[in-house]
């Protein structure tokens, strides 16, 4: 895993292993880590949620390299982004239409959590769980926007965050 700097936003490449999700974790806490304890809590939930995705779904040509996660502070805005070569359109067009209809959700997503809960509950087998984007809104407090312009997938989350003075 490699850190680059692009601008303000601090990336991190995330290898093709497991463990990748706990070095993604490290680094967002160095990311954030003039912000709030909740803040720092919420960065942490969206890049290992946004890094598992990654992990699971990117394209599996590529035997090394998963993606990246970008973490970024302007203002009083936090924002977590994903880039990730995806290996099939229809699984990126299905992510982006997962987004907004958590986007367009507004303060019903606890409604559409405690439904996909209800869901994994009844039927625990059941492929591909996507909760984590669910939990990133709901739990976490993040906007979420998606852009795919093949083979490249994009998730930006985004949140308020506070400072420590």
């Amino acid at each position: 895993m490699n850190r680059e700097g692009a601008g303000d936003e601090r990336t991190l490449r995330i290898a093709r292993r497991y463990d990748a999700v706990d070095d993604a974790r490290r680094f967002a806490e160095k990311a954030v880590s003039s912000c709030t304890p909740e803040c720092r809590e919420a960065v942490r939930l969206a890049v290992c949620e946004l890094g598992e995705n990654l992990i699971k779904y990117a394209e599996q040509n590529d035997a090394t390299e998963a993606g990246t996660i970008g973490v970024s502070i302007d203002g009083p805005v936090v924002r977590v982004r994903a880039v990730n070569r995806v290996s099939s359109p229809s699984d990126a067009e299905r992510v982006a239409e997962i987004v907004t209809q958590i986007s367009r959700s507004g303060d019903g997503v606890r409604e559409l959590y405690r439904a996909r809960l209800i869901q994994l509950f009844q039927n625990p087998t059941l492929p591909r769980a996507q909760l984590g984007l669910l939990r990133m809104v709901f739990e976490g407090g993040f906007r979420l926007s998606c852009t795919f312009h093949a083979p490249e997938l994009q998730i930006l989350a985004e949140r308020a965050c506070g400072h420590h003075a």
